[in-house]
């Protein structure tokens, strides 16, 4: 398994259910990526993500859940676009504990559930450390099977 230490692993924007589809066919056609879409109907959301490109969209469904009560929140306070930047740490505990030292006030965990569609290509373990620049940042200590981001040598 690989994964991103110190460095951006990925990033996420936030959309409108009713601006999904064009949002991620506008960003398809900039980045040529191809986004998988995921429905977590437990959680509420829909999330279209290219684990090999970096790239992620978010929408809360329209019925409100514990969890997506924070995306509608987001989405009322900010409008679309960048959420979340999800920086890669080798030791997320390690991590959130010289954050906390600082003063730094870190999420909960965000761990991958079994069930997670994605969960035979990659194990996912996040927590929110707060906002920069009005833009969330989490970190992720997310293991991908070896094939899956593509690296070429120059």
């Amino acid at each position: 398994m690989k994964k991103f230490i110190n460095h951006v692993d990925h990033v996420a924007w936030l959309s409108h259910p009713d601006n999904l589809d064009a949002n991620v066919a506008r960003l398809e056609q900039i980045t040529g990526a191809t986004l998988k879409r995921f429905s977590r109907k437990d959680m509420g959301f829909t999330m279209c993500i290219s684990w090999e490109a970096g790239l992620e969209v978010v929408a809360p469904m329209h019925e409100r859940t514990d969890f997506n009560t924070w995306l509608w929140s987001e989405l009322e306070a900010k409008g679309e676009g960048v959420s979340s930047v999800v920086f890669g740490v080798k030791d997320l505990d390690a991590h959130k504990a010289r954050l906390e030292k600082l003063g730094f006030e870190v999420g909960p965990l965000m761990d991958d559930h079994p069930d997670s569609p994605w969960h035979d290509q990659l194990e996912l373990w996040e927590r929110n450390a707060g906002e920069v620049m009005n833009t969330n940042i989490i970190l992720g200590d997310i293991d991908y099977q070896d094939d899956l981001i593509p690296f070429v040598d120059a």
